[in-house]
């Protein structure tokens, strides 16, 4: 436990996953770092969600239940960081695990480092429909080369590792998301949380610090319908592409380097890849349950 722990906002979005979200919560409201507030934020849930997360709040005053009518997750997690007061904010999803020291490792790595704008763990993939687990993301990361562009370093990141996209696993300073006046763009419902991450870097630049362990648990294979729907369509993908090369042009005074240039091209490529294979996948699907019918 670090000598006089610092206020950590943990904003956790639900949505009809009273389980999970039980067990998240659980875990974390056990964890040995103890200076922390929880809060959840319920988007309408038509299960017994918010019942559930105010039975939690009765033991714990560190836990905040917050309802709202449904509104998608961005509105969700913007209802929490209106609400943060930590000195530093994490993400997680209501379907998602983290180890023990999850939030205990983050803060000490920039409580050491005031240099450090962002931190991100390694993740174990729990793929649940094929019963294994993964761990990925635990390699080491070259650190930003002196001179080297701030969006020249991040796309080169975007490219080898799939953390820079989201906002969980990661640890933001409160401090910056306050100024900026940071939220996610309303309304939207695929890369939304890339958005942000970028817009938050740009507001501070400094060091990316990662911690090759997977101390963020993935279950894959949870993801909701709107999501899974929203990946189908290549429009979301070229969208979070402009605001990415948009970003990269900001950064470098309207100009776009021939490095840049080229990894822009790399970072399209690899998401027509990745387009490719969520309608494969959705097709399967698909054919499978179709070879379920009687």
């Amino acid at each position: 436990m670090l000598k006089g722990e610092p206020l950590v906002s943990i904003i956790i979005p639900v949505w009809n996953t009273r389980e999970s979200a039980e067990k998240l919560i659980n875990e974390l409201l056990e964890q040995p770092y103890r200076n922390i507030e929880i809060i959840a934020v319920d988007d309408g849930s038509t299960d017994n969600s918010l019942q559930a997360l105010q039975g939690l709040a009765k033991n714990d005053t560190r836990l905040k239940v917050i309802h709202q009518k449904n509104a998608g997750v961005s509105a969700a997690r913007n209802r929490g960081i209106e609400l943060a007061a930590g000195k530093y904010l994490i993400f997680i999803d209501s379907d998602d695990q983290v180890t023990a020291d999850f939030v205990s490792s983050l803060v000490e790595v920039m409580e050491k480092n005031s240099a450090a704008t962002l931190a991100l763990t390694g993740k174990t993939y729990n793929k649940i429909h094929e019963r294994k687990s993964v761990d990925t993301f635990v390699q080491a990361r070259r650190s930003r080369r002196k001179g080297e562009l701030l969006s020249h370093y991040v796309i080169y990141l975007m490219i080898l590792d799939g953390r820079m996209y989201s906002m969980t696993s990661k640890i933001f300073r409160g401090e910056v998301v306050r100024q900026y006046n940071l939220r996610l763009e309303k309304g939207r419902d695929f890369a939304e949380d890339t958005k942000f991450t970028i817009d938050y870097l740009a507001a501070q630049d400094g060091e990316i610090v990662f911690i090759p362990r997977p101390l963020y648990i993935y279950n894959f294979g949870t993801e909701t319908s709107l999501v899974q729907k929203s990946s189908l369509e290549w429009e979301n993908w070229e969208k979070s592409y402009q605001d990415l090369e948009e970003w990269a042009r900001n950064e470098n005074s309207g100009k776009l380097d021939l490095g840049t240039r080229v990894l822009l091209r790399l970072i399209r490529l690899r998401w027509h890849i990745s387009h490719y294979k969520a309608k494969r996948r959705a097709k399967h699907k698909l054919s499978s349950r179709d070879s379920r019918k009687p």
